[in-house]
């Protein structure tokens, strides 16, 4: 049964040693504390011993394992087989102690190495994962928009300079696909990636327009565009009628096909067209 990460909650590492928390990752709004269940259920695992495997609790499952060093929890919504979530948590646990077994065996209470690992915790359990033919446009901070381009938790070490190695792939034109393909990294690190830097307002994402792209006018076209291509631009734009594709328009306006898609993505991340629900290629999310 494949994993379907839409519904998993919250995940966290725990010292078996003395109850630390040494990572922990929230994906999905709770209805209670998740903090406050995990001290539950570690008091339950750690403090009195007893082997539970899983808890639930206002309709959430904690899956419970233990490692030589730390207890996982993983909290989901409820479902008939929890078992490939089990699984993936061992698989989660078995990485992090061979990744940091010497720390972890000479405890100094130090967790700020740990972070980085969120990006494989990611790997297994991403906030989002994402259609590959997507094009990634890098945000701009601004003080305007205080909430874009938010501090990544996980960007510490060596998570940070795969990050910022990928961030330098982002042009606006490559697709998600293009970027793995030219990286370098593997599929699980680049799906961490890309679903940190959408989680934290870094990107945006949108399709790249072909000449079987079918667009359909959201609203009227901004006078700083009409500044740059003319009053032609407006005709462009009504003649997006959700059934032409952009091949079919590029012959009813003053524009080689080349120019028209440009113009086409520009006006897509401007919020004037949109993808009609009949363009074929691939977009949107999944998980």
């Amino acid at each position: 049964m494949p994993l379907n990460e839409e519904i998993v909650r919250y995940i966290s590492l725990v010292r078996k040693d003395g109850g630390e928390p040494v990572l922990g990752i929230t994906f999905r709004e709770m209805n209670v504390d998740p903090d406050l269940v995990a001290s539950f259920v570690l008091a339950i695992v750690i403090f009195e011993n007893q082997q539970l495997r899983t808890f639930i609790k206002e309709g959430y499952v904690v899956v419970i394992e233990e490692g030589n060093h730390v207890v996982g929890l993983l909290i989901i919504d409820k479902v008939e087989d929890d078992e490939p979530y089990r699984e993936a948590l061992k698989g989660i646990i078995a990485d992090f102690e061979t990744k940091y077994e010497l720390q972890l065996t000479l405890w100094r209470g130090d967790i700020r190495p740990f972070r980085e690992f969120g990006i494989d915790i990611l790997g297994v359990f991403p906030y989002r994962r994402f259609d590959w033919q997507l094009v990634p446009n890098l945000t701009k901070k601004s003080d305007a928009m205080p909430d874009y381009q938010e501090k990544i938790p996980w960007s510490v070490g060596e998570a940070n300079k795969k990050i910022q190695a990928v961030v330098g792939f982002i042009n606006g034109k490559r697709t998600i696909k293009e970027i793995v393909e030219s990286s370098g990294y593997s599929e699980a690190e680049l799906t961490a990636i890309f679903s940190m830097l959408d989680q934290y307002k870094w990107i945006t994402l949108s399709r790249r327009a072909t000449k079987d792209t079918v667009l359909v006018k959201l609203t009227n076209t901004p006078k700083r565009l009409i500044g740059v291509y003319g009053d032609q631009l407006d005709g462009f734009v009504e003649m997006c009628d959700g059934v032409r594709t952009l091949e079919q328009v590029c012959e009813l306006v003053p524009f080689d096909l080349e120019v028209l898609m440009t113009i086409a993505k520009n006006l897509i991340d401007a919020g004037v067209l949109g993808y009609s629900e009949q363009s074929s290629e691939g977009g949107g999310s999944t998980g």
